[in-house]
């Protein structure tokens, strides 16, 4: 238990600083999760990985959902939930099969593409107005992901594949969770995430099933924890403060991929990791810049529109 002194201190600290402290927390837990995952898939199938990371996300949203008394699960956005199930389980089978075949830093980079994916999806789905502003920052950001990618001088290899479906299948995930949290509580979004995504990721595990070793175990349920623990916090994080002052905090995530990568894998990350990394940074905090200001300001003419 958290002294409720300290607690009385955090919860005083402005919004924005809440919310720094939380998704510095999360990138942390989240790039662990990530170096994990890569450890293990030297000798686990990506299945076998999906189906614990997700099966324990459950395991540990238990003590909410009995704390709750089940309130959670009241929802009359079941179809949606399951709709968006579909992109999470394609996203996390590409993503964690990425990690197995591209560098750390490579594949966490890529994945911070997703913004980019998401506001051409919300554009196409959610009639979405964007200006000429908006669209050089969409433009600049796929230059970012073309110069880490630098297609016709290398192999665009499986792994490279993985990871571009699984950003885009994330943006498809946030499209849907953007129209879900009008009405529904973040924890109840993450619980209807392994609800539905766990059962798929057991059947798909029992075709290559090997029973892990304790070890291997222990592994299993250390990405587990610190997966969810990524998650929840990174929920807090966005809702302390605007998302245009939260998104760069969790830009932080490329830094500890560099650093783990380095630490655990003897990888070095590449200046074309890094220029692409930058320029999808910047596109991708001017678009949540764009969105805030939108946001605040509903009733903007399709002229204003940037």
């Amino acid at each position: 238990m958290i002294p409720a002194a300290a607690r009385n201190w955090f919860d005083g600290l402005p919004g924005p600083i809440r919310g720094a402290m939380w998704l510095i927390a999360s990138a942390f837990c989240l790039t662990a999760m990530a170096a994990t995952i890569r450890h293990l898939s030297a000798d686990v199938h990506t299945f076998i990985i999906a189906f614990f990371r997700t099966g324990l996300g459950f395991v540990f949203m238990a003590p909410w959902l009995l704390r709750t008394r089940g309130e959670g699960l009241k929802t009359d956005k079941i179809p949606h939930f399951a709709a968006r199930a579909v992109f999470v389980a394609i996203g996390t089978l590409g993503y964690f099969y990425a990690l197995s075949k591209i560098p750390l830093a490579d594949a966490v980079a890529i994945m911070f593409s997703r913004p980019l994916y998401g506001t051409v999806f919300a554009i196409i789905f959610l009639g979405e107005l964007v200006g000429l502003r908006r669209w050089i920052a969409l433009i600049v950001g796929f230059i970012g992901v073309l110069i880490m990618v630098r297609p016709g001088f290398e192999v665009f290899n499986i792994g490279l594949a993985s990871v571009f479906v699984a950003s885009i299948a994330g943006a498809g995930s946030a499209v849907f969770i953007r129209f879900l949290a009008r009405t529904e509580a973040p924890d109840t979004i993450t619980i209807y995430y392994v609800i539905f995504t766990t059962p798929v990721m057991l059947i798909l595990a029992l075709f290559v099933w090997q029973t892990p070793t304790w070890e291997q175990l222990g592994w299993l349920l250390f990405m587990g924890l610190v997966g969810t623990l990524g998650q929840r916090a990174m929920s807090r994080g966005f809702s302390a403060a605007d998302a245009s002052i939260m998104l760069p905090m969790d830009y932080t995530r490329l830094i500890f991929a560099a650093l783990f990568g380095f630490v655990l894998f003897s990888e070095i990350p590449s200046i074309y990791t890094a220029l692409g990394g930058l320029l999808i940074f910047c596109s991708t905090v001017y678009i949540a810049r764009r969105e805030t200001l939108k946001s605040r300001d509903p009733g903007a003419s399709s002229a204003t529109q940037e």
